[in-house]
């Protein structure tokens, strides 16, 4: 005679709660990319998820809650993002012809993955990221939101994600390829270059696409030479 299952009622509540969260998520998602943020209100959330607008704040808290976990979620995105390129990266000997790298006028390494040569690979997916999320990428580093200001542990995770790029800068560092200094002021000064030309993009500064990919050339070349020639 086989067992009668024994429903644990708090634990099917705590399920219910995880699924029903994660459908706001997906919803308040797919209006951030497909409506932009100033779609995103409680109600429209609600009912694109037909429920009460009492049942989201219950889960998130009220819009600042459900704003924060945007947030978060575009960072998760990101370190996924990172992640699937530093496997490819690492799987095949990728070039840097996305930002003519060998024209950058810096002295690379002969191997398109070693050294500086990996700095620009990361701008240029780091690039990539922004143009296919930009509604996610302007909450987590724009004004998408107005009044959204991301509690102090929230910015401390995120800021977790340019962990990879840091240990670039260390690895470029121990490798000779860049002057010993501090990696980690060395990856926040090259993040605020290309952070400031994705910005202008993607609120429709330039006229042309050509216009920003010459100028985020010349923002990371820019950067990465005073590296190279501090005393310069």
């Amino acid at each position: 005679m086989s067992k009668i299952k024994v429903v644990d009622f708090r634990q099917a509540q705590d399920e219910l709660r995880i699924s029903l969260r994660q459908g706001m998520l997906d919803a308040a998602s797919r209006l951030l990319v497909e409506e932009g943020a100033a779609a995103l209100t409680v109600r429209k959330v609600a009912d694109a998820v037909n429920c009460s607008t009492t049942l989201l704040y219950s889960i998130f808290g009220g819009k600042d809650g459900l704003s924060n976990a945007l947030y978060l979620e575009g960072f998760a995105r990101f370190k996924q993002d990172f992640a699937e390129f530093q496997n490819n990266l690492s799987a095949s000997n990728l070039s840097t012809k996305n930002l003519d790298a060998n024209q950058s006028g810096l002295s690379l390494s002969s191997t398109a993955t070693q050294g500086i040569d990996r700095l620009w690979l990361y701008a240029a997916s780091y690039h990539d990221y922004a143009r296919r999320n930009p509604s996610y990428y302007m909450v987590m580093f724009g004004d998408a939101i107005a009044g959204f200001v991301p509690p102090l542990e929230s910015r401390t995770a995120a800021w977790e994600s340019f962990t990879p790029l840091i240990a670039e800068f260390e690895q470029c560092m121990q490798d000779g390829s860049l002057p010993a200094s501090n990696p980690g002021m060395a990856a926040r000064l090259l993040w605020s270059a290309m952070h400031g030309v994705i910005s202008l993009e993607l609120k429709g500064y330039y006229l042309k696409k050509e216009h920003s990919d010459e100028l985020y050339r010349a923002a990371v070349r820019a950067v990465l030479y005073s590296l190279v020639h501090p005393e310069n």
